[in-house]
């Protein structure tokens, strides 16, 4: 007698299978083939949502909704907030899903005084803007002008001599070609701001001058004219604390005083022979 012999739904013929092992593998590819179409019908579906979805998305990215009606500026100070708006240039029509964002901020930071600005949204209708604006230390006298600077030297503004400012001054330094909203950058004006900036506010707020003819000659002239030899600006801590206790402890006597060699700190009076 020949075997039994069925074929399978693959189309493979299979020999010796009895009716309950047929009706089981039947019944194992209807589960297989159901599983199939459901996963088949699942995928088709999210497929149309996600078409509905980039559909949807694209008009409404093309739309008018989320106008910008509205820009909020905040951190500024010294640059007015319609000057701001001003460079910001945010087209007509522009949407809160549809604007340069970079571009923007790129166009804000164009003016000297912004160190810095940050785009955000505020949905539904409002741009909202904050710059951080550049600290003036110092002006640096160039002979006939004086350019108000930041710690890095970016020069912020032009200032005639006869304004009044509670900055104090950089002089004699040579080779300087100022421009607003570029930075002026020699070794020596560099080391004389990094050692302004250096020490302590006690000490800053009663500078009112720093010659810096030469990195080793930078000094600090204080308001009662004592000429502080600071040098190169390194172990300015250091230097800044021995330098507030000659003036504590020598009070009005002390008329001069170095640091640049912090092991060997040097100072002179009136009348001494310090």
């Amino acid at each position: 007698m020949e075997p039994r012999r069925a074929e399978t739904a693959s189309g493979r013929i299979r020999s010796d299978e009895t009716p309950a092992a047929r009706a089981r593998r039947l019944e194992r590819e209807r589960r297989v083939a159901q599983r199939r179409r459901q996963t088949q019908v699942r995928a088709a579906s999210a497929l149309t949502v996600l078409l509905i979805v980039a559909g949807g998305t694209v008009a409404l990215y093309r739309s008018s909704a989320f106008l910008i009606r509205r820009i909020d500026v905040t951190g500024n100070a010294r640059v007015t907030a319609e000057r701001v708006r001003r460079l910001a240039d945010v087209e007509p029509g522009a949407t809160l899903l549809r604007f340069p964002g970079r571009a923007v901020e790129k166009r804000i930071v164009a003016d000297a005084w912004v160190a810095s600005a940050l785009v955000t949204r505020d949905f539904p209708d409002t741009l909202h803007i904050r710059v951080t604006e550049r600290v003036p230390v110092a002006l640096v006298d160039t002979g006939d002008t004086f350019w108000v600077v930041d710690r890095t030297g970016m020069v912020l503004e032009r200032q005639s001599p006869e304004a009044t400012s509670a900055l104090p001054v950089v002089r004699d330094v040579a080779g300087l070609d100022p421009k607003v909203g570029r930075r002026m950058y020699t070794e020596p004006l560099r080391n004389a701001l990094t050692a302004l900036v250096g020490v302590s506010e006690d000490l800053r707020s009663i500078v009112r001058a720093v010659s810096a003819p030469s990195i080793d000659r930078t000094a600090l002239i204080t308001t009662n004219g004592v000429e502080i030899y600071v040098g190169e600006a390194k172990q300015m801590r250091t230097k800044d604390f021995i330098i507030r206790r000659f003036l504590r402890e020598q009070k009005a006597t002390v008329v001069f005083i170095d640091v640049r060699t912090t092991e060997r700190p040097v100072w002179r009076g009136l009348g001494s022979g310090q």
